[in-house]
């Protein structure tokens, strides 16, 4: 064996040793060039209420030794609290450390993604690179390179959602005009037409009654909206026959109608006059009811025969066999007169007037549309409340006042008065849908949600409302699938905006209602476009209009690069 240079040897090792030490510290020294840094989004940007801090990476060639490793942490920086995020590891060609192997000779790229949860506090932050370099086997000796900033703070677009949720009221269900109709029959004897009031048929006593009640209805004075005058005959005589004489008993019946109107002085409504034929259907019908024995028999027999002749014949032969069928068909030889007319109701004025002045004078129906005549929030809430008071059992005034204080932002009654409304009423469409919309003020958007889908079971429209929630879920495309059918409104230009449709958010906050939100979102697009004057001329009408808005856009990072302008400075502060 030959003899080894131990000393030999030793000076080898020491020298790559002070190699390797030279490698690293060349790598510490032109880290900034090294290793460069590219994040998704500058600022960072909540979405669902979470903020992804992705980060793109790129090693240059030939910065990277090859027994190196570097150790990178995301680290999410806010108030006094800062967030380590997952470690990425990067090795050099010749190391085994678990991570991204970066090849000395060529340009290596990688990527760190990571999401968080978004705290207020966020709003502030900055999101930085902690890296740690040491000798592979040498982590005891690793050195911490400067932390470099690559991301600003958090944005808050996505979140600014309008509380402009659609409240259910419950129907009232009071119906602006009724038409109550009164009825009597005119019997005729087998193939007659002629009037005759002394057929058993017409002289019976609930005959009569009817034709007294007629009269009558028709002398109420009430306002009269047709009458109108069906014949029939039965089915047991060939068709065509049967049908000139059901027309010769219309006229009859017209005549008899039309001189009851004369004599009474009434002046005749639309008349509307229709002869019907035979009255098959109502033979069957009285068949049916009947207790004949073999009725079900009869009805296979009639039943089977196509041809209408045939079953005419074949209902004439069981008149010979069951006696009882000719009195099944003596009541559909008959004109029936019905006279139409409107329900007396009170005006408008005159409902209106009573739901403030002595609400007790009318029922509920009346009371809850009084309130839909009226614009103002607060008549409304007083006849809700008188509602509430004089029908204490019924939700819907509880519900209908709390979509009321809903629209004037006062979640807390409004929640009192659906939880009553819940009580009265559980698992009503109309109140899930308001209590979806309490839930959704809470930002307790899974309850939300799922209130919104049981008041859309029941045939509520809660679809802009869960468009809303979706928004807020980072869900943009499945808002605005939820939006269909809603034009010109605030939360619906935000998820455009959101899901990368600007030219649309713009069209659609161009025809939107102007409030301060429609203002302040023009100028978000303005200066994501670096388009100074309609950010400028935009924040001026947004903090006029609510001039809270002014300390929200002291903050806002989606105006970070016009932070420093002295215009810009001139409007906020």
């Amino acid at each position: 064996m030959k003899n080894i240079n131990f000393k030999l040897l030793a000076v080898v090792l020491i020298t790559a040793g002070l190699f390797a030490s030279c490698g690293l510290n060349r790598m510490a020294r032109n880290y900034d060039e090294g290793i460069r840094y590219t994040p998704e989004t500058n600022p960072l940007e909540n979405h669902g209420g979470q903020v992804a801090a992705n980060v793109d990476g790129r090693v240059g060639e030939g910065y990277f030794h090859r027994n190196a490793v570097v150790e990178l942490t995301p680290v999410l920086k806010y108030q006094d609290t800062e967030t380590e995020l997952e470690t990425v590891t990067l090795r050099g060609s010749s190391t085994t450390t678990t991570g991204t192997m970066v090849n000395r000779d060529r340009i290596t790229n990688f990527n760190m993604n990571n999401v968080v949860d978004y705290h207020p506090d966020m709003l502030n932050s900055e999101l930085y690179i902690r890296a740690k370099l040491y000798r592979e086997g040498r982590e005891d000796r690793a050195r911490e390179l400067p932390e470099r900033k690559v991301a600003d703070g958090v944005i808050m677009t996505s979140q600014r959602i309008k509380k402009d949720h659609e409240g259910s009221l419950a129907p009232h269900e009071y119906e602006e005009e009724v038409i109550i109709s009164r009825s009597a029959d005119i019997y005729f004897a087998y193939m007659r037409h002629n009037l005759n009031w002394r057929l058993d048929l017409n002289r019976a006593d609930e005959a009569q009654q009817k034709i007294e009640d007629l009269t009558e209805f028709i002398l109420r004075g009430w306002e009269l909206k047709a009458v109108d005058v069906d014949a029939w005959a039965s089915p047991e005589g060939e068709v065509a026959f049967n049908l000139e004489l059901s027309e010769d008993r219309a006229e009859t019946g017209e005549n008899y109608i039309t001189g009851l109107f004369e004599d009474n002085e009434v002046e005749m409504p639309e008349l509307r006059v229709e002869a019907k034929g035979e009255d098959f259907d109502g033979f069957m019908v009285k068949l049916e009811a009947s207790n004949l024995p073999d009725k079900q028999a009869i009805a296979n027999v009639i039943n089977s025969q196509i041809a209408p002749a045939e079953r005419e014949r074949r209902i004439k032969d069981m008149t010979l066999i069951y006696e009882e069928i000719e009195e099944l068909l003596e009541p559909l030889r008959r004109a029936e007169i019905t006279v139409h007319a409107y329900e007396p109701k009170r005006t408008h004025e005159e409902i209106s007037g009573l739901a403030l002045s002595d609400p007790s004078q009318l029922d509920e129906k009346e009371l809850l549309f009084a309130a839909t005549l009226t614009d103002n929030p607060q008549t409304k809430l007083a006849i809700y409340r008188s509602a509430q008071e004089l029908f204490p059992r019924s939700h819907k005034g509880f519900n209908n006042a709390a979509v009321v204080l809903l629209e004037q932002g006062d979640a807390e009654q409004a929640a009192e008065y659906l939880e009553r409304a819940n009580q009265l009423a559980p698992g009503n469409g109309h109140v899930q849908n308001n209590m979806g919309i309490i839930a959704a003020w809470e930002y307790d958007d899974e309850n939300a949600m799922s209130m919104f889908e049981a008041a859309k079971a029941q045939g509520i429209d809660a679809d802009y409302n869960i468009g809303v929630t979706q928004i807020r879920k980072g869900e943009y495309q499945a808002a605005l699938n939820s939006f269909s059918g809603h034009t010109c409104k605030f939360n619906v230009a935000l998820a455009q905006l959101m899901a990368g449709n600007q030219t649309q958010a713009v069209n659609t906050l161009n025809c939107a209602p102007e409030c301060a939100q429609v203002a302040y979102l023009k100028a978000v697009i303005a200066a994501r476009n670096n388009d100074a004057t309609a950010l400028y001329d935009n924040m001026r009408r947004a903090i006029e209009l609510n001039p809270e808005m002014a300390q929200i856009a002291v903050n806002d990072l989606e105006f970070l690069d016009f932070f420093g302008q002295s215009e810009f400075q001139s409007i906020v502060l």
